[in-house]
């Protein structure tokens, strides 16, 4: 599947990471994302948790004193959005910035 169609966007006030997974996720899976990761956020939601990234499933990264950082793990790769632009590369990449991330079905 090719994703080149999301490697334009750029993180704005009202378009961050969460909408870009949103965005993404549903080009992917044909599902609408943004209800379920609005309320898992915000804790009154759930996604099922996966020891192992497959693809594709969500992936949610934290730092120390910084909100969460979400990202959709696709065919081997993080698909993610920054302050600098869109991202798609392998997990040991991004993973020097963050904690330990978690994957989600």
């Amino acid at each position: 599947m090719n994703l080149d169609q999301f490697l334009d966007r750029n993180w704005t006030d009202s378009y961050t990471c969460n909408e870009f997974a949103c965005e993404v996720w549903q080009h992917i899976t044909g599902e609408d994302l943004s209800q379920r990761l609005q309320n898992f956020l915000n804790g009154t939601g759930s996604f099922i948790p996966i020891d192992v990234p497959e693809s594709p499933c969500i992936a949610l990264f934290n730092r120390k004193n910084a909100d969460f950082h979400v990202g959709i793990f696709f065919e081997g790769k993080l698909l993610h959005l920054t302050s600098k632009g869109v991202h798609y590369v392998h997990l040991e990449i991004v993973q020097g910035g963050f904690q330990q991330p978690r994957f989600y079905k």
